[in-house]
């Protein structure tokens, strides 16, 4: 019988070099580990080593606020997930797996006969609908809805391996700036898109003037509600336009999505509570941010300064 990881059951955590979080599950186990490091807005890489000391399934349980795209290629050994809902999909050395999903709740199976590894890169909609249109991202990531959707599997070609091993030299301790990084890891991205053969529409949305005065209204209340942490999805319900003619209606009429927006608008109004002396910590709570550190971060990477640098009245 093979042994059963629930949910419950204590995993070791440990931030690691250059930003890489690890994951790992107890050492009686074998060797199961993630890294993972987020390399941008919306984008995330991941590598799996697992290589248990007897057959191992692992309960799997994730809800995101969004749908997320995920490409895993395949490097050594095989594994598979199988959902609740019946779906099964295969992880195999020198295969890429191209899948969506919003929820995950099922089940990861390893062999202890087959060691795994695997690298996986998990895109956001808001960077496909910055590199795809409103349009077709929704319909690329809606597709699945029911949880999990396989949307391709096929063996990983030259290019794609020859930056598959250039990130793994990342993973293994050979630095790799963010430049390149980015580099890699959208040519992965912009093969597969070529796979799936997607229609890109090419023409430009139109929209009545009814929902011109939703657009509108949906910026009015990013702009009254900054403190609140407002989801894409919250925002569409409270105008009344569904999610995809939100996206693309705030591309087309404000050229910026939804997200990017809020962030400006936090933005602009901590640099002026700032200006205006109060604290650091008290712009952070008043534009939505619970930790003033992730404030003075993104703060940093939106102005290129700190925060403190802001503080009180200019003479």
């Amino acid at each position: 019988m093979p042994y059963r990881v629930s949910l419950e059951i204590s995993r070791r955590r440990e931030t690691r070099r250059q930003g890489w979080e690890r994951q790992q599950l107890p050492d009686e186990l074998g060797e199961c580990l993630t890294d993972s490091l987020g390399i941008g807005p919306d984008f995330s890489l991941l590598q799996t080593r697992y290589q248990p000391r007897k057959d191992l399934v692992e309960d799997s349980l994730k809800q995101l606020e969004q749908p997320v795209l995920a490409i895993t290629l395949g490097l050594v050994g095989e594994s598979m997930f199988r959902g609740r809902c019946g779906t099964e999909l295969c992880f195999r050395q020198g295969y890429t797996t191209v899948s969506t999903f919003r929820y995950i709740q099922g089940e990861r199976h390893y062999r202890c006969d087959c060691g795994v590894r695997q690298l996986r890169l998990l895109i956001g909609a808001e960077m496909l609908d910055y590199y795809l249109g409103s349009e077709t991202a929704c319909k690329l990531l809606l597709s699945g809805k029911g949880g999990v959707q396989q949307l391709s599997h096929r063996p990983t070609t030259g290019a794609s391996q020859a930056h598959v091993n250039a990130l793994l030299r990342e993973t293994e301790g050979e630095s790799l700036d963010k430049l390149q990084a980015h580099i890699h890891v959208l040519s992965l991205l912009a093969e597969q898109l070529r796979h799936l053969d997607l229609q890109l529409p090419k023409r430009i949305p139109r929209h009545c003037q009814r929902d011109i005065g939703k657009l509108d209204e949906a910026r009015a209340i990013l702009e009254t509600r900054m403190d609140q942490s407002l989801t894409v999805s919250e925002l569409a319900a409270a105008v009344g336009l569904n999610e995809c003619k939100l996206r693309e209606g705030f591309r087309h009429r404000f050229n910026k999505s939804p997200h990017r927006l809020l962030l400006e608008v936090r933005m602009k109004k901590a640099w002026q509570l700032l200006e205006t002396g109060c604290q650091v910590a008290e712009a952070a709570y008043s534009v939505g941010y619970e930790h003033p550190s992730n404030f003075s971060a993104a703060f940093s990477r939106f102005f290129g300064c700190a925060p403190k640098s802001v503080f009180g009245p200019k003479r």
